[in-house]
């Protein structure tokens, strides 16, 4: 029977449901056939297009076993709906739902990244927490000061024990979209980490273990949209 499983939507969203719970995040694409019976938990880092797309999702506002986490900023973009059971969350803020904690985290853009736990398991989801390390955009400064930002966020998190991190290895980075995963690793030592932020370009993953130091982390990698990535 399986206990747990982990799908890849589009992305930066996933989806891990249990016998009793979903947890998605950051779902872009519009999320059918749902188990509605069980406790829906969708989670929103923040409101960029890529991440927050409220129309594949309002459907369930209303529905009492579905629960909307989303970082601040995103307020204004629903003002006037009616969501039933609604949580906003700043940086490092926490609540509980159920049997769900949840830690809002920073990131070096806009929003939140979350800590998630449920049943004993951690999964850490990045949002737009990465090592934004853009050779063409930035000057050195802004360069350095992107790599501090980016692990000053990063070490908040030593001494937790994360089982799944869903972590940005972005193509339009070129060689440096391994930065941040690499940095990941080395730091938390996750029992698996999981390569998001794609905008669909799969190829680039295609070797991805020849890029990054895996340790004693375990990749599960994504090859398309739809896809289960994990199961067990």
């Amino acid at each position: 029977m399986i206990t747990i499983q982990i799908k890849h939507l589009s992305h930066s969203g996933f989806m891990v449901e249990d016998k009793e719970n979903l947890l998605i995040f950051d779902p872009i694409v519009l999320l059918k056939g749902l188990d509605v019976e069980k406790n829906i938990y969708i989670f929103s880092t923040h409101s960029h297009g890529d991440h927050f797309k409220p129309e594949v999702f309002e459907y369930l506002y209303e529905m009492k076993n579905a629960y909307f986490i989303f970082s601040k900023d995103i307020a204004p973009k629903i003002e006037g709906k009616k969501i039933k059971n609604l949580v906003l969350l700043d940086h490092y803020e926490n609540t509980e739902i159920h049997d769900v904690k949840i830690s809002a985290y920073g990131t070096t853009d806009l929003g939140n990244s979350y800590l998630v736990t449920l049943k004993g398991q951690n999964y850490f989801h990045s949002g737009d927490l990465n090592w934004w390390h853009w050779v063409n955009r930035m000057t050195s400064d802004q360069l350095a000061n992107e790599e501090s930002d980016f692990k000053r966020e990063v070490d908040l998190l030593k001494g937790k024990d994360i089982d799944f991190a869903f972590v940005p290895v972005d193509p339009r980075l070129e060689e440096q979209a391994y930065l941040a995963i690499n940095y990941f690793i080395e730091t938390l030592h996750p029992g698996y980490v999981i390569p998001m932020h794609s905008f669909g370009e799969y190829s680039f993953y295609k070797d991805l273990e020849e890029h990054i130091e895996l340790h004693n982390t375990k990749l599960l990698n994504v090859h398309r949209e739809n896809e289960i990535v994990y199961e067990k």
